[in-house]
C-alpha cells in the first residue's frame, strides 16, 4: 500500500459525493434566479404599459372613471384599471408573472387641471 500511486475506492466516493453535492445545489438555485429574472423582466414591462396607458388619462379633461380592459403585453394578459382617489388618479396593471402568480403594481397620478 506505500507504492500506491492511484486513487483509493474512499477517495473516489468523496470525490463523487462532493461533486454531487454541488450540483444538487447549484441546479436549482440557477433556475430561482432564472424565474426571478423573468419575473423582474415582466414586472418593468408592465410598469412601463401602465405608464403609458395613465398619461391620456391625467392629460384629458374628462374622464369616465372607474376604468377596467384587459391587454395582451409582451404574451401575458394583463388587467388595467382606472380609478380616482382623493383626487389623484390611481392606475394599477395586474398579470400572471413567471412564478404564475398574480402581481400587482400601481402608479398615481395628479390631474392638475
Amino acid at each position: 500500500m506505500r507504492n500506491s500511486k492511484g486513487f483509493s475506492l474512499i477517495e473516489s466516493l468523496v470525490a463523487a459525493s462532493l461533486l454531487m453535492m454541488i450540483i444538487t445545489t447549484l441546479i436549482p438555485a440557477t433556475n430561482l434566479l432564472l424565474n426571478e429574472r423573468e419575473s423582474l423582466k415582466q414586472k418593468r414591462i408592465m410598469t412601463n404599459e401602465l405608464h403609458s396607458e395613465l398619461q391620456p388619462f391625467i392629460w384629458e379633461e374628462e374622464n369616465n372613471l372607474p376604468q377596467r380592459w384587459f391587454k395582451m403585453v409582451n404574451g401575458s394578459e394583463a388587467e388595467f384599471r382606472f380609478t380616482s382617489e382623493d383626487n389623484l388618479l390611481k392606475g394599477c396593471v395586474i398579470w400572471n408573472n413567471a412564478k404564475n402568480k398574480t402581481d400587482q403594481f400601481c402608479l398615481y397620478g395628479n390631474p392638475d387641471k
